[in-house]
């Protein structure tokens, strides 16, 4: 049985998937995305709004945090700028009142979605030109492989180190 060796192709577009985010994230791509959007929020409440809007229920300040990979205070700092603008909206877990939960205000809503739908445009822009085959069939294996790299990698978290017990 032969096994066919695609480490380079998956690097190569690993490398490239990169590169996307980075392009995503530069500040002169979000700043012109806000100015098109009518908006002025800087990088960091546009994730956060994103976060909390794209999740299935609110979130905690802990769960934002970890999501965005920043410690406690900043996602604390960060959200309490965002309440005061009236786009974040904090609530008492009933299961817990120590805890706050997020959701987005109706203003904040109606933001992030204006932001997304301007890099939406771009991105239907960029590849205006190709058949909507092909580009129905990118954006379902690059989900699709995000999803398996993902799960896989959730996995392999579990495990312990090589050349480690689990108790050390």
């Amino acid at each position: 049985m032969v096994v066919e060796d695609y480490g380079d192709d998956l690097l190569e577009a690993t490398t490239s998937i990169s590169r996307l985010t980075r392009m995503l994230r530069r500040g002169k791509l979000s700043d012109r995305a806000c100015a098109e959007a009518g908006i002025t929020l800087d990088r960091i409440g546009l994730q956060i709004l994103g976060l909390v809007r794209k999740a299935e229920r609110p979130l905690s300040v802990k769960e934002l945090a970890e999501a965005m990979q920043v410690e406690g205070p900043h996602a604390t700092r960060q959200v309490q700028r965002l309440v005061g603008r009236g786009l974040l909206e904090k609530t008492v877990d009933p299961g817990d009142r120590r805890v706050a939960r997020l959701s987005p205000t109706p203003e904040g809503v109606e933001l992030i979605d204006r932001y997304h739908a301007v890099i939406k445009n771009w991105m239907r822009e960029a590849v205006a030109g190709w058949p909507a085959e092909d580009r129905q069939q990118v954006c379902r294996l690059v989900t699709r492989w995000v999803d398996d790299i993902e799960a896989y990698f959730d996995e392999l978290d579990t495990q312990p180190f090589p050349g480690t017990s689990i108790g050390t």
